[in-house]
């Protein structure tokens, strides 16, 4: 369970540096890399051209963060260091503090994945699906990684 809380302190802002971003194969993995919470479309021009231009999303960060985490890790007994795990994540980043929108914006991911431990720590792969789909955003996610995603 992670629980984060941002209010700007000395101006009306919280620096976009220090806000909340989830999504990706450590948070939320039924989204790419912070794909996850508020989101926001920026205009991209070519070199010098104001008519030339088009809309990509980008994401925004967030004031509050709620994620819910779990893996059930089974090992495989025919082979040593290799295990499956099914895994449940919950949560999002949230534009603003306080549970304004909490259970429109809520985002429920489960997927299965396999381990092989090694010295320097487990391999992963990993599928998410995301059970809350999204226009725009693939609802099956794929991750391969090195240590544990929490």
């Amino acid at each position: 369970l992670r629980i984060g809380l941002l209010q700007p302190f000395a101006s009306s802002r919280v620096p976009l540096s220090e806000e909340f971003f989830t999504g990706g194969g450590n948070s939320l993995r039924g989204f790419p890399l912070d794909g996850a919470g508020p989101q926001r479309d920026i205009a991209v021009c070519s070199s010098g051209s104001s008519s030339n231009c088009f809309s990509i999303t980008v994401p925004a960060g967030g004031n509050q963060l709620v994620l819910i985490n779990s893996e059930a890790r089974i090992p495989l007994p025919f082979k040593k260091g290799l295990g499956v795990v099914a895994f449940y994540d919950g949560g999002n980043a949230f534009p603003r503090v306080g549970f304004h929108d909490f259970t429109s914006l809520y985002s429920n991911n489960a997927g299965l994945g396999l381990r092989y431990t090694t010295p320097v720590g487990p391999i992963r792969v990993d599928v998410g699906q995301n059970l809350n789909p999204i226009s725009g955003i693939k609802a099956t996610q794929y991750f391969i990684s090195i240590g544990q995603a929490f």
